[in-house]
């Protein structure tokens, strides 16, 4: 195996290609079969690359893994980012704002449910999954917050960074309930009383 030094940079349009099929076919592995039981040689082979090269470019499984989580984060950022920018809709209806905004986290969650589950087992096995982890959420919540501070004349809470805190993990369980748990209620139950119970904590009856 390499040693951090040795691992190559890509930089030519070919060994960037061969990079992103190594990360694209890791991906797909460890959403279907699990991180423990996908192996380096398992990704080399489907993505039809040599051991040596997929060595070339990552440490170690463990590198690759985090690599796809740091671009996840990067991703759900700028979709958290861009779902709290909409002040048309917004302003429109702030029930409509708050499903579109829950509808489109559990889409998200749909696409990538493989990773979120790989994401909750090795949280508290690696220490570098969960600190990657931390940020994602620390970074949301603060996003939240700051998206409070730019209409708190027309929310009802005082104390945003609490409220944000609460509205962050209130959407998540919602979005965790409906994607990854065992519903005996219809999910389209779920996500109204959830946009209700938002409207009431965060806003006048009257907006």
């Amino acid at each position: 195996m390499m040693t951090e030094k040795q691992i190559r940079k890509p930089k030519q349009s070919r060994s960037i290609q061969m990079k992103e099929k190594i990360l694209d076919t890791a991906f797909t592995l460890f959403c279907d079969k699990g991180y423990y039981q996908t192996t380096t040689n398992e990704i080399a082979k489907i993505a039809d690359v040599s051991i040596g090269s997929l060595y070339s470019y990552f440490k170690d499984k463990d590198t690759i893994f985090l690599e796809i989580l740091k671009r996840h984060h990067q991703q759900f950022a700028t979709l958290h980012d861009e779902l709290l920018n909409q002040p048309e809709l917004y302003q429109a209806d702030k029930r409509v704002w708050l499903r579109h905004l829950i509808e489109s986290l559990i889409t998200l969650h749909e696409n990538f449910k493989g990773l979120y589950k790989e994401m909750h087992v090795l949280y508290y096995a690696n220490p570098n999954v969960a600190a990657i982890m931390d940020e994602q959420m620390e970074d949301s919540r603060q996003s939240t917050m700051r998206f409070f501070q730019l209409w708190r004349d027309e929310l009802k809470v005082t104390d945003l960074e609490a409220a944000a805190v609460i509205t962050f993990e209130f959407i998540s369980a919602i979005v965790d309930q409906i994607v990854f748990g065992k519903n005996t209620i219809d999910r389209e139950r779920i996500i109204q009383t959830g946009v209700e119970a938002l409207a009431r904590f965060l806003i006048d009856d009257k907006l």
